[in-house]
């Protein structure tokens, strides 16, 4: 479900703009010129501020062409279009995503920054293929040097404006410079093949935002109101992008929290919303912190546990909702009894009619989680959804025939031709395909053209020859027909292809649903077309490579909804479960010696905790089977930073331990709400036994010698003493205090530290 706003009722009447407005939103939205930062919490009614700010502009006399907004997925553009819609009939204000945006601009003033406007939008899998070219012909080992890593390590200098002679100048280490290198073929390779990835959506506009004046200018000119969504997941392309748009008219309208920021490994960076008063001055800050989502039970737990952070802006979330059930940690004998008492216990919630399928969602750190949750959701038929991406545009035969298409509209998309030149079999070979490579890397053409020109590589022969010249002149043929709605284009790419032909002759079964998943394609293009006739084949493909996961999810379907936590932003459901909140997971292993990082894990469970309604379960095992090993799991040290009057529960304990384990939480934290096993309530199956055949793995802490009072010496802090050390194999920690830095913890088998002694006791 979206982001909710309240009051909960319909999009009032223009004349009733503010009616329902708190004074905080109201100010938001009647704010006049100049830089307006609003700090939204979670479930603030953020959506309904931004979509009635831009219809009092409107109301105000402000033309929609003077009118920006931005957000993050295409989902939410598409609810912030239609509210202002609903708001001002036939408005035609700007609504758009970055990255859609970033297309739009290259597109409209290609020929102005040197573009071909019909470029390709390559996606990951696309840019591996090119980065793995760049790094067989750079003679590097692809295996010591994925192309995987590389095209991350490219990926981030993009998002920081970093071209590739800046990078190759600052390179220090060996895979810095190996990147440098692969980095100058890399773009050479996209360049040639007409086609942008995703991060040249926003590196190559911010890039010519900030060198062309002219164009700058006159952008800035005609978005004289931008307003920005969800400011705190902002990298520094996005950055520079707003910056840029609004020097001449700096009314710059941008909504965050930085509570939220959980995209650093996508390079976002929370000091583009911490900094905002200091980077567009006379900033009026307006908080939003009235919550209309969650239980006070809820939003006091979700609070409790971002106060330990420091990197943020202090505020508290309130709220007028009931007191509610409350926050649940619930400890499970092993994963697979986690997923099976957790399924169970929403099909019987169902069942008592208290809540519909819908109305759950269950998150977790990793995808990788979701296999014994899809076994237990199939034994108890509970029907589910799990939201990653648009897997239905992802299938072999789509791919397939979506890569025909980006082909005809870019007949320089090396990746596509090299992809559906034997998609059917035309009896084309590596061996001539390499010859036709070579020809057309001397001569600098694209492939299809030197498919074209065959007759002239003597060294290709016979049914290749053949092959590749019926290919060029069917393109060419097809090509003609680009004018046409995507769907009946795509219906001709099938028929004059012969790919549909070959999938009906088959006889096999699997190749009969790959009919008819193509046969699908052809209805979404016309659902796509149908929702407005001005969009072309350029728009269908667009729209699929820049989705998001949330893109492709299926609110209104009865079903559970699983997806990541990362992939919950923005949304809501009564009843949330987040399983494994575990040391390793969540936190999740990669964070754990760095404290900027267990912020950015600790403001992501809180995403978690906050996307709930009614009731929130906290879920971990002491068992999990992962990555091959049945391992002895830490619960996770955000539980430990909760509020008392969070329950904790253990199905596994007899009623009278369970009793007994209650009585010694309370004497330890204190008083605490009714323990379930004192309500006689049993939510969760008893666990069966683990299977024998595995036997649970802790790797054996080396003996470092570290213990509580060791002084050691570190290469940057200096002299410190051990103040804590906890966990054990990988996930083994120890926390150092220095003097003049404070308290530092490290993982201990990564951390280089010199033992020099043991601190004295005092005498």
């Amino acid at each position: 479900m979206s982001e909710s706003d309240a009051p909960c009722d319909p999009s009032p009447a223009p004349s009733d703009l503010l009616a329902d407005l708190t004074d905080d939103q109201r100010a938001a939205v009647t704010h006049g010129e100049g830089p307006l930062l609003i700090l939204a919490g979670a479930g603030s009614g953020k959506t309904r501020v931004i979509t009635r700010r831009v219809a009092h502009l409107l109301r105000s006399g402000v033309r929609p062409s003077n009118i920006l907004a931005i957000t993050f997925t295409n989902k939410a553009a598409g609810e912030m279009k239609n509210r202002v819609e609903k708001l001002v009939p036939g408005n035609r204000v700007w609504v758009s995503t970055f990255h859609s945006l970033g297309a739009r601009l290259l597109r409209q003033y290609a020929d102005r920054l040197g573009f071909d406007r019909n470029f390709t939008i390559y996606d990951m899998d696309d840019r591996t293929k090119l980065v793995k070219d760049a790094l067989e012909a750079s003679g590097i080992d692809n295996v010591k040097f994925s192309p995987e890593r590389i095209g991350g390590a490219i990926s981030k200098a993009k998002n920081q404006l970093v071209t590739p002679p800046q990078y190759e100048r600052t390179a220090t280490d060996f895979f810095a410079q190996v990147t440098a290198k692969v980095y100058h073929g890399y773009e050479r390779r996209l360049r040639a093949a007409n086609a942008m990835d995703f991060d040249d959506l926003l590196y190559l506009p911010a890039m010519a935002l900030r060198t062309n004046a002219d164009l700058r200018a006159e952008l800035d000119a005609r978005f004289k109101y931008v307003l920005i969504d969800e400011y705190q997941d902002t990298n520094s392309a996005q950055y520079q992008m707003v910056k840029q748009l609004c020097l001449d008219y700096p009314n710059l309208c941008v909504v965050g929290d930085p509570d939220q920021s959980i995209y650093k490994w996508r390079s976002a960076d929370i000091r583009n919303i911490l900094d905002f008063e200091k980077d567009f001055p006379n900033t009026r800050v307006i908080t939003l912190s009235q919550n209309y989502r969650s239980t006070k039970s809820i939003i006091h737990a979700a609070n409790v546990l971002i106060d330990h952070n420091k990197q943020r802006k202090k505020k508290e979330l309130v709220t007028d909702n009931p007191q509610g059930a409350p926050v649940n940690v619930v400890t499970f004998d092993n994963g697979l009894d986690e997923a099976e008492g957790v399924v169970v216990r929403i099909k019987e919630a169902v069942k008592a009619g208290k809540f519909k399928y819908r109305d759950h969602a269950i998150f977790m750190r990793i995808n990788a989680l979701t296999r014994s949750l899809e076994s237990a959701f199939v034994k108890h038929g509970v029907p589910f959804q799990i939201v990653k991406g648009l897997a239905f545009f992802e299938r072999k035969e789509n791919r397939d025939v979506l890569a025909y298409l980006r082909l005809l509209a870019n007949p320089r998309d090396s990746v596509s031709f090299l992809r559906i030149v034997n998609e059917p079999g035309r009896g084309i070979g590596k061996v001539s395909l390499d010859r036709l490579q070579a020809f057309a890397a001397d001569r600098e053409i694209g492939l299809l053209e030197a498919a074209g020109q065959v007759a002239r590589i003597t060294e290709i022969k016979g049914k290749a020859t053949t092959g590749l010249r019926d290919f060029h002149r069917m393109i060419t043929d097809l090509r003609t027909k680009l004018d046409l709605p995507p769907h009946d284009l795509i219906r001709a790419v099938l028929e004059k292809s012969g790919y549909a032909a070959m999938l009906r002759e088959s006889g096999e079964e699997e190749d009969a649903d790959r009919l008819a998943n193509v046969e699908e394609l052809v209805t979404a293009a016309k659902q796509f077309h149908d929702e407005d006739n001005t969009r072309t084949i350029t728009d269908f493909l667009e729209q699929i490579t820049l989705a998001s996961d949330v893109d492709g999810w299926d609110e209104q379907a009865d079903h559970v909804s699983v997806m990541t936590l990362h992939a919950s932003k923005g949304l809501e459901f009564p009843v949330v479960y987040v399983l494994a909140v575990e040391e390793g997971l969540l936190p999740h292993e990669r964070s754990l010696a760095n404290d900027e990082e267990i912020e950015e894990e600790r403001r992501l469970c809180f995403v978690g905790m906050t996307r709930a309604m009614k009731e929130l379960y906290l879920c971990h095992a002491r068992l999990r089977e992962f990555r091959g090993q049945l391992n002895y799991c830490i619960p996770s040290s955000f539980l430990q930073e909760l509020p008392r009057d969070v329950q904790f529960h253990d199905p596994s304990m007899s009623r009278n331990y369970a009793r007994s384990a209650a009585d010694e939480w309370r004497a330890k934290v204190g008083p605490a709400a009714k323990d379930w096993a004192d309500t006689g309530a049993r939510p969760f199956l008893p666990p069966k036994k683990p299977n024998p055949d595995l036997k649970p793995t802790i790797p054996d802490a080396p003996e470092t010698g570290l213990a509580v009072g060791v002084l050691v010496q570190h290469e940057e802090y200096g002299l410190g003493s051990v103040a804590d050390v906890s966990g054990f194999g990988a996930l083994r920690k120890v926390k150092i205090r220095f003097p003049g830095h404070g308290e530092k913890t490290f993982l201990a088998d990564k951390v280089r530290l010199k033992i020099v002694g043991r601190k004295k006791k005092a005498e």
